[in-house]
């Protein structure tokens, strides 16, 4: 259809899960367009539209004839599309939480990405180290910061709740001992899974389940 978005990224959960629970939960007609290999996505930069566009990169959002590139901005771009600015804060206070949790969900999933890149003849032996160190203090930041709020910001629903879901959905995958720790994160899962446009996507067959990582390089989140 003419009208609908086209989101484009890996066949992978990624960096574009939150975008996709995002484009659920607003009801805006969309498609994915989901690379399987890298040839694929690389092997089309030369022609256009992407070889006009200097900051062309995954994932994307296609609306009409435009391109939007960078995932910080997609959440905006989507928010103002649904006329949704709500979800980018609706207060100065509101904005500061929601740059300060994006920038801690960053680092976590950076120790994330260090851990399924470890050599595999060093996985075992430093994945618990690694956990610790890279990880699970930045998880626990994130839990204590929440404490009795409804959502990640405050009272209100934002755009950073999308991210934090599949930070705390990944590390369910990860490690589940771990994750039972953290009884604000947990609430906070349960209060976004149960949002019934989330609640909907989830249990259909649009839901991409897995995996969270490229081929090759993940080990766990199938």
């Amino acid at each position: 259809m003419a009208d609908q978005l086209v989101l484009g990224y890996w066949g992978i959960r990624g960096l574009a899960q939150p975008l996709r629970y995002l484009i659920e939960y607003l009801g805006l007609p969309y498609e994915e367009k989901r690379y399987l290999k890298p040839e694929e996505w690389f092997g089309g930069l030369g022609e256009a539209p992407f070889n006009t566009h200097v900051l062309v990169n995954l994932p994307y959002i296609k609306d009409g004839d435009k391109y939007v590139y960078e995932s910080a901005a997609l959440y905006v771009y989507l928010a103002h599309k649904a006329n949704r600015a709500d979800l980018l804060g609706s207060t100065p206070d509101e904005q500061v939480a929601v740059a300060q949790v994006r920038g801690v969900i960053q680092d976590a999933l950076k120790g994330f990405f260090h851990l399924i890149t470890l050599p595999e003849d060093q996985y075992a032996a430093k994945k618990d180290e690694v956990f610790a160190n890279e990880v699970a203090w930045l998880i626990e930041r994130l839990d204590k910061f929440i404490g009795e709020n409804k959502w990640a910001a405050g009272a209100n629903l934002t755009y950073i709740d999308f991210g934090l879901f599949e930070l705390e959905e990944t590390l369910k995958s990860f490690n589940a001992e771990a994750w039972a720790k953290f009884a604000n994160l947990q609430k906070h899962h349960q209060e976004f899974s149960n949002l019934p446009q989330i609640k909907e996507y989830m249990a259909s067959g649009r839901f991409l389940a897995g995996p969270f990582y490229p081929p090759g390089r993940f080990r766990w989140g199938f």
